[in-house]
């Protein structure tokens, strides 16, 4: 891993050691520990790769997107490109982790997951994965990643690595966490509305906006965001919008003015009025709940 000079919050990009080949690394928490060094697991991280951790001994809480997983023997945690990550006591598990930019899984198989359901768990427990086929899959392609291969078939092992890795997650897809209840199979438009929700909630807060981008009048879209989240295309962007909002006002240090700037508001008290009606508390209190000891910027 290799990180830049501080943003708002601590981007981490893929760096893979010297001699590594392709965009798949299999490493372990213990190598992982030294080459990042001591200071490298405290702060917040934003990562521009995909993180797949299989605990195998150690217990820890690991944060993803304000949501704490309690860590167990067995556990798997996938952390997906742009979620906002902490680590916990990472000296206290071990186990190997998969490193992978978004680029090494091919475009089918990301287009199944976002398919599959309307949310992608972090967080699988032992019971939801061992003597599963996605335990089995992980397997072998940490068998597949391992191998070692002679310089002209690299580019084969690293074909084989990304294909069992593929396998693996679209297994865990599968794999639903206990309580998670059963998922709805998801419309193309909405997948259509997700993705591009995603790429534009910084500049669009109106669903008019993608009703016109996508083509779809607005009750379309409303109705198929109902029908599989329960709730309004409205709400998701609204809640797509606050997720950054609270990244940024939790791990960074920008004042809340410029805060609105990056989310699309000309004017921050406007920004302020909209977070507070849709969390019940101001962008300042809820940046000191996360900084309690500290003074924050306003």
């Amino acid at each position: 891993m290799g990180s830049t000079l501080p943003e708002a919050i601590r981007p981490v990009r893929y760096a893979p050691p010297p001699g590594a080949t392709g965009e798949i690394e299999l490493t372990s928490l213990a190598r992982m520990r030294v080459r990042g060094g001591p200071h490298e697991f405290i702060a917040p991280q934003r990562l521009d790769f995909d993180l797949l951790i299989r605990v195998e001994s150690g217990s820890t809480t690991h944060t993803v997107d304000f949501t704490g997983y309690p860590l167990e023997p067995g556990d798997l945690v996938w952390v997906r490109a742009g979620q906002v990550q902490q680590w916990g006591a990472i000296d206290d598990i071990e186990g190997p982790v998969f490193l992978f930019t978004p680029s090494a899984i091919d475009t089918g198989t990301w287009e199944l997951i976002r398919s599959a359901g309307v949310v992608t768990p972090n967080h699988w427990t032992a019971a939801t994965v061992v003597g599963t086929a996605a335990a089995a899959a992980l397997d072998a392609a940490q068998a597949t990643a391992a191998a070692t291969s002679a310089p002209s078939t690299a580019d084969i092992r690293d074909a084989a690595a990304a294909r069992a890795l593929a396998a693996v997650l679209l297994l865990l897809v599968l794999a639903e966490p206990e309580g998670s209840g059963h998922r709805l199979p998801t419309h193309e438009v909405f997948v259509w509305f997700r993705d591009e929700l995603e790429a534009s909630f910084r500049t669009r807060h109106k669903v008019a906006d993608y009703a016109a981008r996508l083509g779809y009048s607005t009750r379309t879209l409303n109705r198929l965001a109902r029908e599989n989240t329960g709730l309004s295309a409205k709400q998701l962007i609204d809640e797509r919008v606050v997720l950054e909002a609270k990244r940024l006002l939790a791990h960074g240090s920008d004042p809340v003015a410029r805060i609105a700037g990056q989310l699309g508001f000309d004017d921050p008290s406007n920004f302020s009025k909209y977070f507070q009606h849709r969390t019940g508390t101001t962008p300042a209190a809820f940046r000191d709940r996360f900084r309690p000891s500290t003074e924050s910027p306003r």
